[in-house]
């Protein structure tokens, strides 16, 4: 880049100095304004003064009326965390909710410190945030790492390309005999989830402004729950899953065949006759057989898949 000149003075009126290359004052400014610590700690940091000597960019920080140069970095430093505050919050909520916002505060600093962003766009802010809620020290880290995956599975959801599904028409092409054999393409805005802690309920009873019955800590020792998140028409939706239908759309989502992953899902229940050997079905599977046969037909209604190769 080329030199650029840059100016500053006692007042209002800069004066001109000697020339400095405006990427040198921008790396300088980058690693004062996202250091998390003090003022001066920032100042000072092996970041900021390896990039510029701190009475250079002191000398080319023009000062107003009230404010010196300090003061006027310091005001891009707050805003800076506020921003990473907020963008979190956003993509964070249920978190925030679990360990409170005094709480969640402290943990968002730290997590600035040791994960800063690296991104032009606040959407990326919280990719890295649970594995830094995982290898942390926070009580309940499990259970709160596995439920800002889940939010950060639906912020990806909201933010992924809009992808337009199977048309009737293309679902009414596929021969009968063609089926068993079909093999599908979901939408991009699609994700599935599976958690060995009770997060998607929790997310559920937080989204719906109701207080949660049992803390994070409380629900450290409860078993697994499912979801699938879909955004259809810019309109994100979320639904629980049975561990069956987790699956069975996880199959096919990874191109199984629909008929083998019918079969594959099926085996598992204690009664299917592939486990038993026998030739008749029991009550209970042929039962289970229509509902995951309906649930298919709901997501293929629902727009969640893009293409059918048969």
């Amino acid at each position: 880049m080329p030199n650029t000149t840059i100016t500053t003075g006692n007042s209002h009126a800069p004066t001109k100095l000697a020339t400095m290359k405006l990427a040198t004052f921008q790396q300088w400014m980058v690693s004062v304004v996202t250091h998390f610590g003090t003022d001066e700690e920032a100042w000072n940091s092996e970041e900021a003064t390896t990039a510029l000597s701190h009475a250079r960019a002191l000398e080319n920080i023009i000062p107003t009326k009230d404010l010196n140069g300090y003061e006027r970095i310091g005001i891009y430093r707050r805003m800076y965390f506020l921003r990473m505050r907020d963008a979190l919050t956003v993509d964070f909520p249920a978190v925030q909710e679990a360990v409170g916002t005094k709480a969640f505060e402290d943990i968002v600093e730290q997590y600035c410190t040791q994960c800063p962003s690296t991104s032009y766009t606040l959407n990326d802010s919280g990719l890295k945030f649970p594995a830094f809620m995982r290898s942390s020290d926070i009580p309940g880290k499990e259970f709160l790492a596995e439920l800002a995956e889940l939010e950060l599975d639906i912020a990806s959801v909201m933010e992924a390309e809009e992808v337009p599904p199977l048309t009737v028409e293309e679902i009414m092409s596929v021969p009968p005999e063609a089926w068993a054999n079909a093999r599908f393409t979901p939408v991009a805005a699609l994700k599935i989830s599976a958690f060995r802690y009770p997060v998607y309920e929790y997310f559920r009873e937080v989204e719906a402004m109701t207080a949660p019955e049992t803390t994070a800590q409380q629900r450290m020792e409860e078993g697994s729950n499912y979801c699938y998140i879909h955004r259809s028409e810019y309109s994100t939706r979320h639904y629980p899953l049975s561990k069956e239908e987790y699956l069975l759309l996880a199959a096919l989502i990874g191109g199984v065949p629909l008929q083998e992953a019918f079969d594959t899902v099926q085996d598992l229940l204690p009664n299917s006759p592939s486990s038993t050997n026998q030739t008749t079905i029991e009550p209970e599977v042929e039962q289970f057989q229509i509902q995951i046969r309906e649930r298919f037909q709901e997501w293929m209604q629902m727009g969640v898949f893009a293409a059918i190769q048969h």
